[in-house]
């Protein structure tokens, strides 16, 4: 989860827009983020194919993983297989 401003505390993972293996570029809306005070549509900052590793309604720290770009497909499939 990226970091909004000064704050540091949970935030919720709203909905995923980006689908799972979409192919995505700098710029293309990802997922819906809020935390108590803000909801935040969360844009991509690279190129990849998105293998997403928490579902919609997950709370965690700023900073967590929700997901990863893999640069080809066939790192995308791997990952998947050992997943």
């Amino acid at each position: 989860m990226p970091k909004q401003g000064i704050y540091e505390g949970d935030v919720t993972l709203i909905k995923w827009i980006a689908l799972e293996g979409a192919t995505v570029h700098p710029g293309d809306p990802l997922f819906l983020m809020e935390n108590e005070k803000v909801e935040v549509e969360i844009e991509s900052e690279d190129s990849g194919i998105l293998q997403r590793t928490e579902a919609d309604g997950f709370v965690a720290p700023v900073g967590s993983v929700v997901g990863w770009l893999h640069s080809t497909q066939a790192e995308y499939d791997a990952a998947k297989a050992a997943s």
